[in-house]
């Protein structure tokens, strides 16, 4: 739709357009307008007041993304404002504000225009259907991973529809990020590895899962190191090539109420001297895993806080339920009444 400046329209008239057409349109199509009219009018203070206030809040604003109303900012004081009210949102919707997952950079270009933090951190929220991720991340050590976008700040939250309603096609990479935390969806990943979570030496990285399901990656379906940190509840890691959930080189794992099956080497694996893995909450589970249930190498710790549970209702059908090697171990609370851990394995240093 295109308005000629000939005459000035009445408010009324325009408005009964507006909606006319708003209601006999497709969405990609109202988006479209809604830009026309945004830069047609919005180019002077004078002239968005052309057009009532009304219109602009609730049928041409709502219809912008991130960029467009970036773009609009210097038009007038009145765009300026609406950009800084998008802005005290902390939040940002996709796909109906940032077109793919991979537009999430967009984060790290907010983040250098506000300080988040844990307590007030950048929300995105994913609607509900499928996200693709497409090409590719290298890390700082130079290894390559597919299908991967690489989480541009610290506090910053992931947030979907649930499990069976908003899924993603690929995976993150979380490094020297804090606060990070994903919600309520499915993460895939055939050609690599779903979350892929790492530190450096006088540097955290720390993320949050909860309600999320992490399913048929081509290599683990979680992987944390170098002193990383990870907290899961009520996650599913299923049917992965390798781990359901690897951890290395210093990292902690605090899982409650989690499950780890059909994976096709250890529901849980951990390996190197200050690894520890915790596993909590009576709804945990590990089973049917290709070699290995829980298993721990080289100086690693399991330690299982479920104590009214015996240890083989927690985990079995693996090729192996438990495992260590070299200096690892796996501990269990066995009593309620106390926080006490008793080593059910250890393996002997090699």
């Amino acid at each position: 739709m295109k308005i000629t400046r000939q005459s000035k329209p009445r408010h009324a008239s325009l408005c009964q357009r507006l909606l006319a057409f708003w209601n006999s349109n497709k969405l990609e199509n109202r988006r479209d307008d809604a830009f026309h009219y945004a830069i047609h009018y919005g180019a002077k203070t004078s002239q968005s007041n052309l057009l009532p206030q009304v219109i602009w809040e609730f049928e041409i604003i709502p219809y912008l993304n991130v960029k467009e109303l970036a773009m609009l900012r210097p038009t007038c004081r009145w765009c300026d404002k609406q950009w800084q009210e998008f802005l005290k949102r902390n939040t940002f919707r996709v796909p109906e504000e940032v077109p793919t997952i991979e537009a999430m950079r967009v984060g790290f270009n907010l983040a250098k225009q506000k300080e988040y933090s844990k307590e007030n951190p950048l929300m995105v929220v994913l609607s509900e259907g499928e996200h693709v991720v497409e090409g590719s991340h290298t890390r700082s050590d130079g290894r390559v991973f597919e299908n991967t976008v690489d989480i541009p700040c610290s506090n910053i939250s992931f947030i979907g529809q649930g499990k069976d309603k908003t899924t993603v096609h690929g995976g993150f990479c979380v490094e020297n990020k804090k606060n990070v935390t994903v919600k309520s969806l499915t993460l895939t990943n055939p050609n690599g590895m779903g979350p892929w979570v790492i530190g450096e030496v006088g540097e955290e990285a720390s993320v949050e899962m909860m309600c999320v399901s992490v399913k048929e990656c081509g290599r683990h379906g979680l992987g944390v190191g170098s002193g990383a940190s990870v907290k899961a509840t009520r996650c599913e890691f299923s049917e992965n090539g390798q781990d359901g959930v690897f951890l290395i080189r210093g990292s902690k794992g605090i899982f409650t109420d989690c499950t780890f099956h059909h994976n096709g080497k250890d529901g849980v694996g951990a390996a190197n001297e200050r690894t520890l893995v915790e596993l909590r909450g009576e709804q945990t589970e590990i089973h049917h895993n290709g070699r290995g249930g829980l298993c721990a190498f080289t100086n690693a710790t399991i330690n299982i806080y479920i104590p009214s549970r015996p240890i083989t209702a927690l985990v079995h059908d693996n090729g192996t339920d438990l495992f260590t090697f070299n200096g690892a171990k796996i501990q269990s609370q066995l009593s309620s009444s106390s926080l006490e851990l008793t080593i059910i394995q250890e393996a002997p240093h090699q």
